[in-house]
């Protein structure tokens, strides 16, 4: 069940350690030439974020509104509902940062790559799109054609979310690999959008090791049966792809700014990684070899 202290506490645990060097960036990078402190702390703007993403409500005003309703108690202060919203685009890159520091530590052996869309409109409207039209593009997927970003994730074995990275939507998913995965040794399965021998060869002078199933017009290559196992556990990180859509509402086109667009997707990858119990596991098969 979803406990909305523990939730805050994992979150103000972590804005204790690494708020004052926040806002030490924030100046330093020439965003913001003086700090004004809101009534709400950045632990509890951030919180409210990632609290709505695990909420069952699917749009932000009535879960606010009901925030202000039925538990105004928790927070000495709570905004009108514009001021909220500026709140949590202006923090998008504490909630990055809190997201990066939840990915630390969760680099296993082997790990599962893989990418989804994230149209921002329905096609027949792109015309009409200008919201976001500095980060969107057009791309293919196997569902078809969008408009919109790509989220490139590894996962471990637990379920983890290991390191992601946005792109364009017309990026291949081969051009992120590296981007990836940069730092990280160990074995990594990926569908045939990963095939690329000049990638893999570039990969083993990482320690990586990069296995894909082959098409049918070229030269079959044996694996082990380890690894044969582990591609066919591929479709666990679908599984993922669907809990962050269906359940933590990654997918949105309600966003109308580049901040509040970037700030929802990290609401929902931190969501995920905080309060989701049961994550998708793949059982591990040690190589005979």
């Amino acid at each position: 069940m979803f406990n909305s202290t523990e939730l805050f506490c994992l979150i103000d645990d972590f804005f204790l350690q690494f708020e004052a060097t926040y806002w030490k960036f924030l100046k330093q990078d020439g965003k913001l030439s003086r700090i004004r402190v809101a009534q709400l702390s950045l632990s509890e703007i951030i919180f409210i974020a990632i609290w709505y993403k695990s909420s069952h409500f699917t749009n932000f005003k009535a879960f606010f509104t009901w925030l202000k309703e039925d538990k105004s108690y928790l927070f000495k202060y709570l905004p009108c509902y514009q001021r909220m919203i500026h709140l949590i685009n202006m923090h998008q890159l504490a909630l990055h940062a809190l997201h990066v520091a939840l990915m630390k530590g969760q680099e296993t052996q082997y790990l599962w790559i893989d990418s989804t869309t994230l149209p921002v409109c329905k096609n027949q409207r792109i015309q009409r799109h200008k919201s976001l039209v500095q980060i969107a593009s057009r791309g293919r997927s196997s569902m078809g054609w969008f408009y919109g970003c790509k989220l490139h994730i590894a996962m471990n074995q637990f379920g983890e979310i290991t390191c992601s990275a946005l792109s364009n939507g017309h990026v291949a998913d081969i051009k992120m690999v590296e981007q990836l995965v940069d730092g990280l040794k160990g074995k990594i399965y990926g569908d045939r959008g990963y095939i690329s021998q000049e990638l893999k060869r570039r990969l083993q002078f990482q320690s990586i090791d990069l296995i894909t199933y082959h098409r049918r017009n070229m030269e079959s290559v044996q694996l082990s049966a380890s690894d044969e196992y582990h591609l066919r556990q591929r479709n666990k990180i679908e599984t993922l792809f669907s809990l962050l859509k269906g359940q933590y509402h990654l997918v949105t086109s309600k966003a109308r700014s580049t901040y509040g667009f970037l700030s929802g997707i990290y609401a929902s990858l931190c969501a995920y990684q905080l309060t989701h119990r049961n994550k998708p596991t793949i059982q591990i098969m040690e190589s005979s070899a």
